[in-house]
């Protein structure tokens, strides 16, 4: 590999900056979580609405009356002393993302192949390190424009 293709497979921090809905002419509005980097780049990950509405809870701090399937996850392996410390979003394939959590047991860490949406929920949650290849990024972010065109989820929940 040579200095450019080391640099595409880099992992680059992101923060989730929030949950929203697409909203178009040809198609129902859509769910998407925005992440973005130091520089101002902006990923748009599109996914399911219960995905949706659990990663804006856990943007939020709100806690559902009992445990979702997420906060079911971070309780079972906080009984087994395991932490996610890092959620990878590491592959864009066909306009499908690939993604992959990172798990730590005593001295042992593991990688987990997920789902995108619930490699964020679970890393909001376990308050993870959430990054995405450069290569990823370059080839899928999004204009600041093209972002402020999205609705805040939380005028649906209303």
């Amino acid at each position: 590999m040579n200095d450019h293709e080391d640099l595409m497979e880099t992992p680059v921090p992101v923060r989730v900056k929030g949950v929203y809905i697409a909203e178009s002419e040809e198609s129902n509005p859509a769910p998407v979580v925005l992440l973005e980097d130091e520089k101002g780049r902006i990923v748009p990950i599109f996914v399911g609405l219960s995905e949706a509405i659990s990663i804006h809870h856990a943007l939020s701090g709100e806690l559902a009356p009992r445990p979702m399937t997420h906060d079911l996850f971070i309780s079972a392996l906080e009984s087994l002393s395991a932490s996610i410390t890092n959620a990878l979003i590491d592959d864009l394939d066909g306009g499908i993302y690939y993604a992959r959590l990172t798990i730590k047991s005593d001295s042992q860490k593991n990688e987990i192949d997920a789902r995108p949406s619930d490699c964020l929920a679970l890393a909001l949650r376990a308050k993870a390190t959430i990054e995405v290849r450069e290569r990823v990024v370059a080839d899928a972010s999004i204009s600041k424009s093209d972002a402020e065109k999205l609705t805040s989820i939380e005028n649906y929940l209303q």
